[in-house]
């Protein structure tokens, strides 16, 4: 009995623990969302005074073009830093993963404590679902 009571409050923490998560990770995205809209903002802002200081400079034409040009160095450079790379970290999680997993789907023998926990994440999937 004292176990089923341990894995409902242990249920019951990891409920409310999932909701607060869930609420910082909405209210954060929401800043984020407000933040890039302003970034954005000031970066056309930013190519508007370009284009209209090298206008004067050079004229319209080789003014486009020379902040298009620019343009697509750092969209190259951008790129470049935006491919993926080896992560030995996360392999060594994944092999780690795929060895828990097989050694769970290995018959064993019931025991209770193992029956405890089936019973413990039923619940725990349980109170998540509602």
């Amino acid at each position: 009995m004292r176990v089923l009571r341990l894995l409902g409050a242990a249920a019951q923490a990891e409920g409310l623990l999932l909701r607060r998560q869930g609420a910082m990770f909405g209210r954060s995205m929401v800043l984020c969302i407000a933040a890039g809209i302003f970034g954005v903002v000031t970066l056309v802002l930013l190519h508007v005074a370009a284009l209209i200081w090298l206008n004067q400079e050079f004229g319209s034409l080789r003014a486009a073009l020379y902040l298009a040009g620019a343009d697509a160095v750092l969209a190259g450079i951008l790129l470049f830093m935006a491919r993926p790379g080896h992560d030995p970290i996360a392999e060594e999680a994944l092999r780690l993963r795929e060895q828990s997993l097989a050694q769970l789907s290995a018959p064993q023998p019931l025991s209770w404590e193992r029956l405890a926990v089936r019973l413990g994440s039923a619940i725990a999937m349980n109170l998540m679902r509602r």
